[in-house]
Protein backbone atom coordinates (compact mmCIF):
# COMPACT_ATOMS: atom_id res chain seq x y z
CA UNK A 1 0.00 0.00 0.00
CA UNK A 2 1.18 3.42 -0.91
CA UNK A 3 0.92 6.25 1.05
CA UNK A 4 0.78 10.09 0.95
CA UNK A 5 2.82 11.51 2.94
CA UNK A 6 0.15 14.01 4.10
CA UNK A 7 -2.62 10.74 5.03
CA UNK A 8 -3.64 11.05 8.35
CA UNK A 9 -4.00 8.03 10.20
CA UNK A 10 -7.45 7.91 10.52
CA UNK A 11 -7.91 8.25 6.77
CA UNK A 12 -5.80 4.88 6.30
CA UNK A 13 -8.35 3.29 9.36
CA UNK A 14 -11.30 4.53 7.06
CA UNK A 15 -10.17 3.17 4.08
CA UNK A 16 -8.60 -0.09 5.68
CA UNK A 17 -11.08 -0.72 8.97
CA UNK A 18 -8.82 -3.70 10.68
CA UNK A 19 -5.88 -1.62 10.16
CA UNK A 20 -5.83 -1.03 13.56
CA UNK A 21 -4.69 -4.38 14.30
CA UNK A 22 -1.00 -3.71 12.51
CA UNK A 23 -0.99 -0.08 14.34
CA UNK A 24 -1.62 -1.40 17.69
CA UNK A 25 0.85 -3.86 16.97
CA UNK A 26 3.42 -1.16 16.13
CA UNK A 27 2.58 1.45 18.67
CA UNK A 28 0.70 3.63 16.65
CA UNK A 29 -1.72 5.89 18.30
CA UNK A 30 -4.97 5.74 16.06
CA UNK A 31 -7.34 6.93 18.20
CA UNK A 32 -6.55 10.21 19.91
CA UNK A 33 -3.55 10.57 17.18
CA UNK A 34 -5.94 10.07 14.15
CA UNK A 35 -5.52 13.40 12.85
CA UNK A 36 -1.41 12.95 12.47
CA UNK A 37 -0.14 12.30 9.26
CA UNK A 38 1.02 9.00 8.95
CA UNK A 39 4.87 9.77 8.49
CA UNK A 40 4.77 11.82 11.75
CA UNK A 41 2.66 8.86 13.85
CA UNK A 42 5.72 6.27 12.31
CA UNK A 43 8.53 8.87 13.61
CA UNK A 44 6.87 8.83 16.84
CA UNK A 45 6.39 5.06 17.09
CA UNK A 46 10.12 4.34 15.70
CA UNK A 47 8.83 2.92 13.04
CA UNK A 48 9.18 3.61 9.32
CA UNK A 49 6.17 4.27 7.07
CA UNK A 50 7.52 1.41 4.48
CA UNK A 51 7.20 -0.99 7.37
CA UNK A 52 3.87 -0.11 7.94
CA UNK A 53 2.83 -0.73 4.58
CA UNK A 54 4.14 -3.73 4.09
CA UNK A 55 2.31 -5.00 7.07
CA UNK A 56 -0.80 -4.28 5.52
CA UNK A 57 -0.55 -5.70 2.71
CA UNK A 58 0.33 -8.64 3.87
CA UNK A 59 -2.70 -8.23 6.34
CA UNK A 60 -5.37 -10.72 5.34
CA UNK A 61 -3.93 -10.76 1.65
CA UNK A 62 -4.60 -6.89 1.83
CA UNK A 63 -8.75 -7.49 2.20
CA UNK A 64 -9.60 -4.29 3.55
CA UNK A 65 -12.40 -5.05 5.83
CA UNK A 66 -12.19 -8.32 6.79
CA UNK A 67 -10.54 -10.90 9.78
CA UNK A 68 -14.10 -9.39 12.07
CA UNK A 69 -13.14 -5.89 11.60
CA UNK A 70 -16.62 -4.33 10.66
CA UNK A 71 -16.95 -1.09 7.92
CA UNK A 72 -18.47 0.86 10.55
CA UNK A 73 -19.17 3.86 8.22
CA UNK A 74 -21.57 1.56 6.43
CA UNK A 75 -23.79 1.20 9.40
CA UNK A 76 -26.53 4.01 10.96
CA UNK A 77 -24.86 6.18 13.97
CA UNK A 78 -27.20 4.38 16.43
CA UNK A 79 -26.08 1.13 15.71
CA UNK A 80 -22.84 2.13 15.97
CA UNK A 81 -23.10 3.87 19.52
CA UNK A 82 -25.06 0.85 20.76
CA UNK A 83 -22.09 -1.53 20.05
CA UNK A 84 -19.65 0.75 21.79
CA UNK A 85 -21.48 0.83 24.84
CA UNK A 86 -22.51 -2.90 24.60
CA UNK A 87 -19.08 -3.80 23.74
CA UNK A 88 -16.73 -1.08 25.00
CA UNK A 89 -18.38 0.75 27.81
CA UNK A 90 -19.66 -2.41 29.67
CA UNK A 91 -16.15 -4.14 29.15
CA UNK A 92 -14.17 -0.93 30.39
CA UNK A 93 -16.69 -0.70 33.98
CA UNK A 94 -16.13 -4.36 34.31
CA UNK A 95 -12.35 -4.39 33.94
CA UNK A 96 -11.81 -1.42 36.16
CA UNK A 97 -13.57 -2.89 38.72
CA UNK A 98 -12.26 -5.58 38.96
CA UNK A 99 -8.52 -4.60 38.09
CA UNK A 100 -8.83 -2.49 40.76
CA UNK A 101 -8.64 -5.16 43.88
CA UNK A 102 -6.51 -6.93 42.11
CA UNK A 103 -3.82 -4.08 42.01
CA UNK A 104 -4.43 -3.53 45.70
CA UNK A 105 -3.40 -7.05 46.15
CA UNK A 106 -0.21 -6.95 44.57
CA UNK A 107 0.87 -3.63 46.06
CA UNK A 108 0.32 -4.97 49.20
CA UNK A 109 3.09 -7.72 48.15
CA UNK A 110 5.26 -5.60 45.82
CA UNK A 111 4.83 -2.27 46.42
CA UNK A 112 8.02 -1.30 48.81
CA UNK A 113 10.26 -3.46 46.46
CA UNK A 114 8.28 -1.89 43.14
CA UNK A 115 7.29 1.43 44.09
CA UNK A 116 6.19 1.78 40.55
CA UNK A 117 3.26 -0.49 41.37
CA UNK A 118 1.69 2.69 43.22
CA UNK A 119 2.05 4.98 40.60
CA UNK A 120 0.19 2.81 38.32
CA UNK A 121 -2.33 2.31 40.86
CA UNK A 122 -2.28 5.88 40.78
CA UNK A 123 -2.95 6.38 37.56
CA UNK A 124 -5.53 3.56 36.87
CA UNK A 125 -7.90 5.07 39.77
CA UNK A 126 -7.53 8.74 38.23
CA UNK A 127 -8.48 6.49 34.51
CA UNK A 128 -11.20 5.27 36.88
CA UNK A 129 -12.66 8.62 37.89
CA UNK A 130 -12.15 10.14 34.63
CA UNK A 131 -13.78 7.16 32.15
CA UNK A 132 -16.97 6.20 34.72
CA UNK A 133 -18.62 10.03 34.44
CA UNK A 134 -17.34 10.26 30.98
CA UNK A 135 -19.41 6.94 29.78
CA UNK A 136 -22.37 8.41 31.75
CA UNK A 137 -22.49 11.44 29.78
CA UNK A 138 -22.25 9.76 26.37
CA UNK A 139 -24.64 7.66 27.50
CA UNK A 140 -27.58 9.69 29.27
CA UNK A 141 -26.75 13.11 26.73
CA UNK A 142 -24.74 12.63 23.31
CA UNK A 143 -25.91 9.15 21.94
CA UNK A 144 -29.10 9.90 22.74
CA UNK A 145 -29.56 12.75 21.18
CA UNK A 146 -27.30 11.89 17.54
CA UNK A 147 -30.03 8.92 17.72
CA UNK A 148 -32.92 11.40 17.87
CA UNK A 149 -31.09 13.27 15.10
CA UNK A 150 -30.23 10.43 13.02
CA UNK A 151 -33.90 9.60 13.26
CA UNK A 152 -35.18 12.97 12.06
CA UNK A 153 -33.47 13.35 9.28
CA UNK A 154 -34.47 9.67 8.06
CA UNK A 155 -38.23 10.48 8.47
CA UNK A 156 -37.70 13.77 6.91
CA UNK A 157 -38.56 15.68 10.37
CA UNK A 158 -36.78 18.83 11.59
CA UNK A 159 -33.47 18.15 13.77
CA UNK A 160 -34.55 18.54 17.93
CA UNK A 161 -32.21 21.94 18.84
CA UNK A 162 -30.13 20.23 22.03
CA UNK A 163 -29.27 22.09 25.35
CA UNK A 164 -25.46 22.46 24.27
CA UNK A 165 -26.32 23.89 21.24
CA UNK A 166 -24.72 22.20 18.94
CA UNK A 167 -23.06 18.43 19.03
CA UNK A 168 -19.80 20.25 18.30
CA UNK A 169 -19.61 21.39 21.82
CA UNK A 170 -20.46 17.53 23.88
CA UNK A 171 -17.87 16.05 21.14
CA UNK A 172 -14.97 18.83 21.71
CA UNK A 173 -15.30 17.53 25.59
CA UNK A 174 -15.71 14.28 24.64
CA UNK A 175 -12.60 13.99 22.55
CA UNK A 176 -10.57 16.49 25.50
CA UNK A 177 -11.37 13.45 27.60
CA UNK A 178 -10.04 10.73 25.88
CA UNK A 179 -7.01 12.86 25.10
CA UNK A 180 -6.48 12.27 29.16
CA UNK A 181 -7.28 9.01 29.26
CA UNK A 182 -4.70 8.32 25.97
CA UNK A 183 -2.22 10.17 28.51
CA UNK A 184 -2.89 8.05 31.68
CA UNK A 185 -2.30 4.86 29.36
CA UNK A 186 0.35 5.95 27.91
CA UNK A 187 1.77 6.64 32.06
CA UNK A 188 0.80 3.46 32.50
CA UNK A 189 2.54 1.39 30.28
CA UNK A 190 5.38 3.33 30.61
CA UNK A 191 5.37 2.71 34.00
CA UNK A 192 4.71 -1.30 33.86
CA UNK A 193 7.95 -1.13 31.42
CA UNK A 194 5.00 -2.07 28.70
CA UNK A 195 3.38 -4.87 30.39
CA UNK A 196 6.41 -6.68 31.13
CA UNK A 197 6.45 -8.14 34.87
CA UNK A 198 9.50 -8.90 36.35
CA UNK A 199 11.07 -12.58 36.15
CA UNK A 200 10.23 -13.25 39.68
CA UNK A 201 6.62 -12.05 39.41
CA UNK A 202 3.91 -14.31 40.85
CA UNK A 203 0.81 -14.93 39.00
CA UNK A 204 -1.16 -11.96 40.26
CA UNK A 205 1.43 -9.84 38.75
CA UNK A 206 1.59 -11.61 35.57
CA UNK A 207 -2.74 -11.65 35.49
CA UNK A 208 -2.48 -7.32 36.76
CA UNK A 209 -0.24 -6.29 33.70
CA UNK A 210 -1.56 -8.78 31.27
CA UNK A 211 -5.38 -6.81 32.23
CA UNK A 212 -3.78 -3.65 31.93
CA UNK A 213 -2.98 -4.21 28.40
CA UNK A 214 -5.96 -5.30 27.45
CA UNK A 215 -7.76 -2.82 28.73
CA UNK A 216 -5.51 -0.46 26.90
CA UNK A 217 -6.28 -1.99 23.67
CA UNK A 218 -10.15 -2.57 23.93
CA UNK A 219 -10.20 1.20 24.97
CA UNK A 220 -7.57 2.33 22.06
CA UNK A 221 -10.63 0.76 19.69
CA UNK A 222 -13.21 2.25 21.72
CA UNK A 223 -11.96 5.43 21.40
CA UNK A 224 -11.17 5.04 17.88
CA UNK A 225 -14.64 4.13 16.80
CA UNK A 226 -15.96 7.70 18.56
CA UNK A 227 -13.27 10.04 17.43
CA UNK A 228 -13.17 8.86 14.29
CA UNK A 229 -16.12 7.80 12.82
CA UNK A 230 -19.15 8.25 15.48
CA UNK A 231 -18.40 12.14 15.96
CA UNK A 232 -17.21 13.39 12.69
CA UNK A 233 -20.23 11.71 10.98
CA UNK A 234 -22.50 13.38 13.81
CA UNK A 235 -21.09 16.25 12.61
CA UNK A 236 -21.58 15.90 9.37
CA UNK A 237 -24.95 15.38 9.37
CA UNK A 238 -25.95 17.59 11.56
CA UNK A 239 -24.48 20.21 8.82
Amino acid sequence: MQFNNNATVREIVMRMPNATRVLEKMGIDYCCGGTRPITEACQAAGVTVAEVAQSLEQLDGGNHVSGGSKDWQAESLTALATHIVNKHHNFTREELDSIEPLLAKVCSVYGERAPELLQIQSRVLELKGELLPHMKKEENVLFPYIAQMENAIGSGQPVPVPMFGTVCNPVRMMMAEHDTAGDLLRSIRLLSNDFNPPADGCVSYQTLYRRLQELEQDLHQHIHLENNILFPRAIEIEG
